[in-house]
């Protein structure tokens, strides 16, 4: 990764860093302007990327954490594997066992020629609102295989040097519920990719292609320095953690609640002179269930929590990963076989594990870590045979030892943005009642957490299907430093003026008039304080 020539103009590496990243940025753009699904447009439930012609990332845009870290396994596997790659060809991949998230989440690669030399790759990683599966939205509380929750994409091309393969995006399309969303939102992510491929043609035409590629070493070498730097202020010393997440589930209606206990995921964290190691073992094996999370979201949660400990103001590139290793245990719950469910994995497990991490190194970073935030992305999927409405909904973030924390935000691995109202009532067959803050839900201490949402949703059709994938529903998420926890969140279905209450894990048949009331967690507080308890009520 070193570069050639020592001479490095500090102006110049700023404005050839600020290039680089201002690419995938522009792709984001694009890819939103143009995507057909509110889950893109709207929700902003994409990201993008920029590699160099090694796979080494060279910027991302700041959108879907548990998909930017996840990405670079994508790019190692395809060339580890000698893909082969032509001019205007679009490579499209959504299999967990090559580096993808879940099934929903389908990455696009473009290769990038320079004078029929490959020099960079552009990609990005959409989520589809319907990708098949056994019920609507590709999200199924119920999975207990990977090839239930919906149609798994090898690497296939989807274009071949500038043309589209109309075969394979009709096998694609047509094993959705919702094709001609599935077309748009592709064809938009392949257009993304076609911007980010013209503008760092731009860049060599400016630079040239010497100068580019130096630069792009110098970029890495800075970005290992620097995170080298800020992570050296660890205290030296082994840390250690555990979070357990409750697997309360109702699979059909009148079904009643199956309690499965918890899951467990365990890390210690070893800090040393030059190196960090980060050790699952001890985590639970995979589960029949969906809870499982691929080694590349597990991998993504870590590099998530080092970026948040060592600052925002440095590049986010392949320099970020030296110096910290992973171990987590083959089938395990973090490392699961390849064709193992893995929808909740990707949404609940990645949010857990970035809370057993902050957990470990409180400890001895207590003034910089938050307590816990909702530890959950709440995932309501609400579909039939001709729409799917997929949400994540924000809850409470833990508070800091300086600040309260936020109210009603999206926190760690998902980024997203709320789909707005008048955009899911023009959409979709469905109606919203209630969209506000949970006013008490937030722990108490010298700095409060953040509130949770309510968000009631009524159906507007009988033929709809409903999925929660959820977490913090029997526990709160936990205070820091004498703060209280944040209230647990709240599933209920309210029909014919008649509540039920629900458990984190839903599959159930919906009629019209049916409303879904989701109340998220509220964050952790941060501080002792004299008031013990929080109010229970809803």
């Amino acid at each position: 990764m070193k570069s050639q020539n020592n001479s490095v103009d500090p102006v110049l590496l700023r404005i050839m860093i600020d290039s680089m990243i201002a690419i995938p940025e522009e792709m984001g753009r694009a890819l939103r302007r143009t995507a057909y699904s509110p889950n893109i447009k709207e929700r902003m439930d994409a990201s993008c990327a920029l590699f160099d012609h090694n796979g080494e990332l060279l910027a991302q845009a700041e959108h879907i954490p548990v998909h930017l870290g996840s990405m670079p396994i994508v790019m190692k596997r395809l060339l580890d594997d000698d893909y082969d790659f032509q001019a205007g060809d679009i490579v499209m991949v959504n299999d967990p066992g090559f580096g993808g998230t879940h099934l929903p989440d389908i990455t696009v690669v473009l290769p990038v020629y320079h004078q029929n030399e490959l020099v960079a790759f552009a990609l990005n990683r959409a989520h589809h609102a319907d990708i098949g599966g056994i019920t609507p939205g590709s999200m199924p509380a119920s999975s207990t295989e990977l090839f239930q929750e919906g149609l798994i994409i090898p690497p296939v091309k989807a274009m071949k040097q500038g043309k589209e393969d109309t075969d394979i995006l009709k096998f694609i399309t047509s094993n959705s519920r919702t094709p001609l969303e599935r077309l748009g939102d592709l064809r938009a992510q392949f257009s993304a990719c076609f911007l980010g491929e013209r503008r760092y043609r731009e860049l060599i035409g400016r630079y040239g292609l010497a100068m580019v590629r130096h630069y792009q070493e110098a970029m890495k070498d800075y970005s290992q320095r620097a995170i080298t730097s800020r992570l050296a202020t660890i205290p030296l010393g082994t840390y250690g953690a555990v979070e357990r997440m409750d697997l309360d589930r109702m699979m059909s209606e009148g079904g009643g609640t199956i309690s499965e206990g918890t899951a467990k995921i365990e890390v210690s964290i070893t800090v040393e002179q030059d190196a960090i190691l980060v050790d699952f073992s001890g985590t639970d094996p995979e589960m029949p269930g969906n809870h499982n999370a691929p080694e590349a979201v597990t991998r993504s949660a870590v590099y998530y929590v080092f970026r948040c400990i060592s600052g925002t103001d440095i590049p986010n590139n392949e320099g970020c990963f030296h110096g910290i290793s992973i171990r987590i245990p083959r089938g395990s719950l973090l490392s699961p076989q390849s064709r193992s469910a893995v929808c909740s994995g990707n949404v609940e497990t990645s949010q857990r594990i970035v809370e057993v991490l902050f957990k470990a190194l409180s400890s001895t970073l207590p003034d910089l870590l938050p307590a816990g935030s909702q530890g959950t992305m709440n995932n309501v999927i609400i579909g039939s045979g001709d729409f799917s409405y997929y949400e994540t909904i924000g809850g409470g973030e833990g508070a800091y030892s300086t600040k309260d924390g936020e109210d009603g935000i999206h926190t760690h691995m998902t980024n997203t943005s709320n789909t707005p109202v008048e955009a899911i009532e023009m959409t979709y067959p469905l109606r919203i009642h209630k969209y506000t803050l949970r006013e008490g839900s937030g722990g108490i201490g010298r700095h409060r957490g953040g509130e949770g949402i309510i968000r009631d949703i009524e159906v507007l059709t009988d033929h709809a299907h409903l999925s929660i994938l959820s977490g913090n529903r029997n526990s709160g998420p936990q205070g820091r430093g004498g703060g209280g926890d944040g209230k647990a969140g709240m599933n209920r279905l309210i029909r014919d003026e008649r509540i039920m209450e629900l458990p984190a894990l839903v599959d159930m048949r919906l009629r019209k008039g049916d409303v879904v009331s989701i109340a998220t967690p509220g964050g952790g507080g941060w501080g002792s304080t004299n008031v013990r308890t929080v109010n229970n009520n809803y």
